[in-house]
């Protein structure tokens, strides 16, 4: 029996093909192996000096109030450290970043048997997987030491337990959702995106209901009143209290253009100003066809999709502006595109080459991606101070950058490559002798212009060399420019 909006809890026609997915989900956590094994850049270097200050868990929440601290995440840290290797501190990551793709499959068969699609419930599953998986944005951060991939995670366990909660049993999914909208709090607060929805969707279902409201109420109470009392708690416990670290300046529409180019697969500089415009559309046709067989999920998709970028054309003041921050409303975009290309795909000849060779486009476009995040990883670092040890005639090496904190943090934390007998130390910029240091770097960050000169000089006037490059996949990390000080007599 084909599904419809008016029994969302109708018997599925088909079911998804569960060693498809199983293999699917498999496949793709391989290759978000390609970020687990690089360097550590700077924020997950953060982080985990942070853990590293504390004596319990307790003060993960009393004293570490900064919002790069994702609290979920510096428990697993607090837990696994000290770690021999980089990658344990990213399991985590990488776990519940794998897991959101075959959470994206169930949702998307759901979304299809809802919107009495049955036929195309299979497809739309693996249509929807393979977009999650293949997706560099989401196999970037499924592969780093941070918040963002669980609450991708939890964003999604959340909204499946929303389209099983319509079923009994009920409070078994009722749990669920409860459960997944606090880890997803604690991961990070783009989880208010996915409550909003799940509030708007409670409301338009009970609606035409509400003159019996003593009936249709239970279970909505039962859904939001815990997750908003905690919400309320966290908020004066800990986000009140939340220092906002720093970082460069960014304007929205440029941010969200490069979001929507990594979704996609399409190069920043070429297809950037086209992703953004390209995705929106899509979105809004896929959602515009789904609000007539569904209104309830085409609403609770559009919240959690646009709800922060609306909030960031209000807030025009707030410039701090990443991809990263817009990952909820990325990954959610995928699903009305898998659906949509499912329904698109029955229609057989012409039309399915096209979808075929799309998401050939997609994953090609992707691959690319992944592929400089495996070569060279959220930067080289390591390999930076190992060469500039093995660049330099002295055992004390005098190093200096253009920005103090964020090299010195990544310099101290990768100091031990230098090898038995080496030191290498960093000079403030402020504090840099006449003489000058031995080595220079200068950083760039995504979409930042290489330096001009391969001879720069420091406030003394001592001149350095440009001697080697050291770079970094897009999103996290940067590239170095190393100089060296022309006076330094250097390795034969």
């Amino acid at each position: 029996m084909a599904q419809s909006a008016d029994n969302p809890v109708a018997p599925p026609s088909r079911s998804p093909s569960w060693l498809m997915l199983m293999l699917l989900v498999l496949a793709f956590a391989g290759v978000r192996l390609a970020g687990l094994f690089g360097d550590l850049w700077l924020d997950e270097i953060w982080s985990l000096r942070m853990v590293e200050q504390i004596k319990s868990p307790a003060e993960i929440f009393t004293r570490l109030q900064h919002d790069n601290n994702h609290p979920l995440n510096s428990l697993y840290l607090y837990a696994v450290q000290p770690a021999e290797a980089g990658w344990v501190y990213r399991l985590f990551a990488w776990v519940t970043g794998s897991l959101a793709v075959g959470l994206a499959a169930l949702i998307a068969h759901r979304l299809a048997l809802r919107t009495g699609a049955g036929a195309s419930a299979p497809v739309a599953a693996v249509m929807t997987a393979l977009l999650t998986g293949g997706s560099y944005l989401l196999v970037h951060y499924a592969s780093e030491a941070r918040g963002y991939a669980p609450v991708v995670f939890f964003a999604l366990l959340g909204f499946y337990a929303l389209l099983r909660a319509e079923a009994a049993p009920r409070m078994r999914w009722v749990a669920v959702y409860v459960a997944a909208c606090v880890g997803g709090l604690l991961s990070h607060l783009a989880m208010l995106q996915v409550m909003l929805g799940g509030l708007a969707w409670s409301l338009v279902a009970l609606w035409p209901r509400r003159k019996e409201w003593r009936q249709a109420w239970a279970v909505p109470a039962w859904l939001h009143a815990p997750v908003w009392t905690f919400a309320l708690v966290y908020y004066f416990g800990f986000v009140r209290h939340m220092e906002i670290g720093g970082g460069p300046e960014h304007r929205l529409i440029p941010v969200l253009g490069e979001t929507a180019a990594h979704l996609l697969g399409l190069s920043v500089a070429v297809g950037g100003p086209l992703a953004l415009p390209l995705l929106f559309a899509c979105v809004v046709v896929t959602l515009g066809l789904m609000a007539c067989r569904d209104a309830r999920l085409a609403v609770f998709l559009a919240l959690v999709i646009m709800v922060t970028p609306a909030v960031g054309l209000l807030g025009s003041d707030f410039t701090l502006l990443f991809p990263r921050y817009f990952i909820l409303s990325a990954a959610f975009a995928l699903l009305p595109l898998g659906w949509g290309l499912a329904r698109l795909w029955l229609r057989g000849g012409p039309v399915r080459w096209g979808v075929a060779l799309l998401l050939a486009a997609f994953l090609t476009g992707n691959g690319f991606s992944v592929w400089r995040l495996a070569d060279v990883g959220r930067g080289q670092y390591r390999e930076a101070i190992r060469w500039l040890a093995q660049a330099s005639p002295q055992a004390d090496i005098a190093v200096s950058s253009d920005h103090d904190f964020r090299n010195h943090a990544v310099i101290d934390f990768y100091q031990p490559a230098v090898g038995p007998g080496r030191r290498l130390f960093y000079v403030p910029a402020d504090r840099v002798p006449r003489q000058g240091v031995h080595w220079l770097l200068l950083h760039r960050l995504d979409g930042e212009a290489p330096p001009a000169s391969d001879v720069v000089a420091d406030v003394h006037g001592n001149r350095y060399v440009r001697m080697q490059r050291f770079r970094h996949a897009a999103l996290s990390g940067w590239d170095w420019h190393v100089y060296r000080h022309e006076r330094l007599r250097p390795v034969p």
